[in-house]
């Protein structure tokens, strides 16, 4: 009697195999999401730090009476409430147009807004207005790691 033994992959050993790379998968998605989510607030702060630079030296020209007007347009009261600021004196919502003026063109319009503070142009505040986890400010977001 000859008996051939069959060299093969049990079903046992393809479920192991199956379940492990689930795992993987789910583990990686896990950090790839991480990543992304890091990306993007990275992406938000450096814009809004973009901004704050221009804001200070357009402060500064309006001190010295280089311009005439602060640049932006006047925040509405809705959108001054869902980030927290009651009085929206100096509070203007930056267009698309207003950022490529800036010469911030990469920067899309609309989303960013500037408390400008004439006293001291160094602590002018920048807004993002659809927030991040329930932040906007960039100070606020600047703690987030």
């Amino acid at each position: 009697m000859n008996l051939n033994k069959e060299n093969g992959i049990t079903i046992v050993a393809l479920i192991i195999t199956v379940v492990i790379m689930l795992i993987l998968v789910g583990v990686g998605i896990h950090f790839g999401t991480d990543a992304i989510n890091k990306a993007k607030l990275e992406d938000i702060k450096t814009d809004m730090s973009s901004i704050k630079t221009k804001a200070k030296i357009i402060t500064e020209k309006y001190n010295f009476k280089d311009i005439e007007n602060l640049v932006g347009n006047k925040i509405t009261d809705e959108e001054a409430k869902s980030i927290g600021e009651e009085n929206n004196d100096n509070l203007l919502k930056w267009s698309s147009d207003d950022l490529n003026n800036q010469g911030l063109s990469t920067i899309e319009g609309d989303k960013y807004a500037v408390k400008y503070n004439l006293e001291d142009p160094n602590k002018c505040e920048i807004y993002y207005l659809e927030g991040y986890e329930g932040k906007y400010s960039l100070s606020e977001l600047q703690d987030i790691q």
